[in-house]
């Protein structure tokens, strides 16, 4: 069973049947109620998504949570001490890769997809789904899927590989 994190745009566009997505993520639900794949969430994501208090949320909060690695200024943190994982040494070389993501991405990218997508490496994640064009655009998907193990891909190319 492959393991994929969902980017906010995702639960997003699950609960919005007018989205360009909304079939596609209705399938990878499907694959996910079949337990083909496993749908993971970060808590940058998971924050996000709070603050609309919506139908995204309530479908985020019925995946599971990765492990939340922080990143950036203590401003720009979304956990508690308690929900932190890793070292010291980690969050400094976790700094290190999303800056990397931020110059191997688009222009525009911010800090919460940089530590989402952070996340879901740190927790081995095959894919990180998202339809973000910062991200996933054919040059910084190109990119980022050369530098790193868990790739990024659309809800449409996730579908491709079972056939849906």
């Amino acid at each position: 069973m492959k393991e994929v994190s969902l980017d906010a745009n995702c639960f997003i566009d699950a609960c919005d049947s007018s989205s360009h997505a909304y079939e596609d993520l209705k399938d990878i639900c499907d694959l996910r109620e079949r337990r083909i794949i496993k749908l993971f969430v970060s808590l940058q994501t998971l924050s996000e998504l709070e603050a609309r208090g919506d139908a995204a949320y309530k479908l985020a909060t019925s995946t599971d949570v990765l492990p939340h690695y922080s990143i950036g200024s203590w401003a720009e943190q979304v956990g508690s001490w308690a929900q932190e994982a890793g070292t010291w040494k980690d969050g400094r070389d976790d700094d290190v890769t999303q800056k990397k993501i931020e110059v191997l991405a688009k222009s525009g990218n911010d800090i919460r997809d940089r530590g989402a997508y952070i996340d879901a490496i740190r927790g081995n994640m095959y894919a990180f789904i998202t339809s973000d064009k910062q991200l996933v655009g054919s040059g910084p998907a190109k990119r980022l899927n050369n530098e790193f193990k868990t790739q990024v891909f659309t809800p449409n190319q996730l579908l491709s590989e079972y056939s849906v």
